[in-house]
């Protein structure tokens, strides 16, 4: 198929997209219709591409982008692998929520400490109020920053408040047999 330059030099012409001055006129408001209706169709494009932003942009992708920062946690000169549990947060114009059950211990990576070695929280920005607990039999009690002297298996709750919100954190230690 061969197009060719017409009338006006307008290789858009021959091939339809331009119509001459002459087709119209001849087509009158059928012509007028068709164009109409592209726009029509290119406006509900354009609209509809508008509100899929938008409501990505307020509702998120279904990935919390506001979170929270993880505390380093070190068990003696071991780096502890915290994970996140219950918070709430905001930044800047966007906030989000939360909630985590108490963790079991197949549920975290445990890391191996001595018996009464120190625990050690240090938070991306010191927090209004602290707390640390142990996790007994799905429970939480207050506990001190030391690794208990017998063996076994400890689960620990962290967590504060700060002014963009509170959040919990979760890590588990093993005290092995000697």
């Amino acid at each position: 198929m061969t197009h060719k330059t017409h009338g006006r030099g307008s290789f858009f012409v021959g091939v339809g997209i331009f119509p001459r001055d002459r087709e119209l006129v001849k087509k009158g408001d059928e012509t007028v219709k068709r164009n109409r209706n592209v726009w029509m169709i290119l406006l509900f494009i354009l609209v509809g591409a508008g509100v899929v932003y938008f409501a990505m942009t307020l509702f998120g992708d279904g990935e919390d982008s506001v979170k929270p920062p993880l505390p380093t946690v070190r068990v003696g000169s071991v780096s502890a692998e915290v994970e996140q549990s219950t918070y709430c947060w905001e930044s800047g114009n966007q906030a989000t929520c939360a909630d985590y059950g108490l963790p079991e211990a197949d549920d975290l990576q445990l890391i191996t400490v001595k018996p009464g070695d120190r625990i050690d929280v240090v938070y991306h920005a010191e927090p209004m109020t602290s707390s640390f607990n142990r996790i007994e039999d799905g429970e939480l009690v207050p506990s001190e920053l030391v690794v208990p002297d017998e063996p076994g298996i400890y689960l620990y709750e962290v967590g504060g408040e700060w002014s963009q919100g509170d959040s919990r954190y979760v890590f588990g230690v093993q005290v092995p047999e000697n």
